[in-house]
């Protein structure tokens, strides 16, 4: 490709040649055809910019095998492949001159457009030395979860004397998984009915077989010697008996809305976004507590994590939720007439939706209360967002908020544990306020 100076160049050296040619002067439409000549030879010297594969890989470096440039090759390292939203993503970019050539390199690392360099860049323009390499390192601020890729590595080589450069794309490619954010939660008010007994599960606050200490009482025939508590009897001078806090396991659904609605609002405040980050922290809490978690994600399909305990669960259950995606319009009837039959008895089912163009969710929340089920819902309201981002006025406002109240008191009056979530208000408020403490 031709550079500002060469194609001034080309230019004067046409000028001369038809000057000298209409003036018969020897002299100019020789230097022109020596000006030709040296920009034939420049472009030959430094047109062999072919993409092509240096045949190495590194375990230290990830990604795919290292592309050649012109003899320039390039690799990439991430600090991690997997971070929550609002961390920070460390990149270094290694290119490396092969040739026994200096290059002039003019070097750009892609990376998505919702990501902010915050130290760093991942642009420069260097001279390379024959044989050398050179490292670009930056700071990637990750504000949003979802799946991402870095990439690929755009790579302008000029020649020495700034003539002519190519451009090409080198195709280095890193994945990397941003999970949603999590709030520590210290209570979520929500137990089952209907506990599980399993070895190793949490407390319900009930005597029975346990670990954990619950209170005193008599020594009664039968009891076990081994929980009678000898310092209460020194005490008292009878036998008492140490009665353990019973242990059980609930089993939790976690229904999330991302229909394409959910995403109503500013791309960072979107009842989608803290959809997410609500269900991430809850399925936290609830591992932490050994409880069983299932999650639906609704959309234009419904995706289901099985119910299950443990970390693994909780890193299944962090990737759905990253790759998440507002699409779709599926009535939650579909969604609640699906998984019922697969629900177990009592379990405690959070709906996180923003309760919008859907005429079914009145119904389908009905039958979950027709069987006794405990639901709570934590609606974020997209017309805060929406007023916030001043994308609607005062009276339509007021107007929908109307509507939406009326909803609100409809599923109050069917036993719903509601709560209308305001954007900034903590999970733990939002959850203290739907259980009505």
């Amino acid at each position: 490709m031709w550079s500002r100076k060469s194609a001034m160049l080309g230019s004067l050296a046409v000028s001369m040649y038809l000057l000298g040619l209409t003036l018969r002067n020897e002299q100019l439409v020789t230097i022109a055809v020596v000006v030709f000549v040296f920009l034939t030879w420049a472009a030959l010297f430094g047109g062999h910019a072919d993409v092509a594969s240096s045949g190495r890989r590194s375990e230290e470096w990830s990604g795919e095998e290292g592309l050649a440039l012109s003899s320039v090759s390039a690799m990439r390292k991430l600090s991690s492949a997997r971070l929550f939203e609002d961390g920070e993503l460390d990149v270094t970019l290694r290119m490396q001159n092969e040739s026994p050539l200096p290059k002039i390199l003019e070097v750009k690392d892609r990376v998505p457009e919702v990501m902010r360099i915050k130290e760093g860049s991942n642009y420069i323009l260097m001279e390379l030395g024959p044989r050398r390499e050179t490292f670009i390192e930056y700071t990637l601020e990750c504000p949003l979860r979802g799946f991402y890729s870095i990439g690929p590595v755009a790579v302008r080589i000029q020649d020495p004397f700034g003539l002519f450069h190519k451009e090409k794309e080198m195709h280095v490619y890193d994945d990397f998984l941003v999970f949603p954010k999590m709030e520590d939660l210290k209570e979520t008010f929500v137990k089952s009915r209907v506990p599980k007994i399993f070895t190793g599960a949490v407390n319900i606050r009930q005597p029975g077989p346990g670990s954990e200490f619950y209170s005193l009482r008599e020594y009664f025939d039968g009891d076990s010697f081994r929980s009678i508590n000898w310092s209460a009897y020194a005490r008292s001078g009878k036998l008492m008996v140490n009665e353990r806090e019973r242990d059980a396991v609930s089993d939790v659904i976690i229904i999330v809305d991302s229909r394409a609605v959910a995403e109503t609002g500013p791309v960072s405040r979107n009842a989608l976004v803290y959809s997410t980050r609500a269900a991430a922290s809850l399925a936290k809490f609830f591992l932490g507590r050994r409880d069983s978690v299932g999650v639906v994600v609704y959309g234009d399909e419904v995706v289901s994590v099985d119910r299950d305990t443990g970390k693994k669960q909780l890193y299944v259950i962090l990737t759905k939720l990253a790759g998440a995606v507002a699409r779709g319009n599926i009535p939650l009837q579909v969604v609640v007439n699906r998984i019922l039959p697969h629900i177990n008895k009592g379990s405690p089912i959070i709906f996180l939706s923003n309760l919008e163009d859907d005429p079914t969710i009145i119904n389908a929340l009905r039958d979950f209360r027709a069987r006794n089920f405990d639901v709570t819902v934590l609606s974020p309201s997209s017309l805060e967002f929406e007023f916030d981002a001043k994308r609607i006025d005062r009276t339509g406002y007021e107007v929908m908020k109307t509507e939406r109240d009326v909803l609100i008191g409809e599923l109050r009056g069917l036993g719903v544990n509601i709560m209308d979530w305001e954007p900034d208000m903590l999970l733990s408020t939002a959850l203290a306020g739907a259980r009505g403490f």
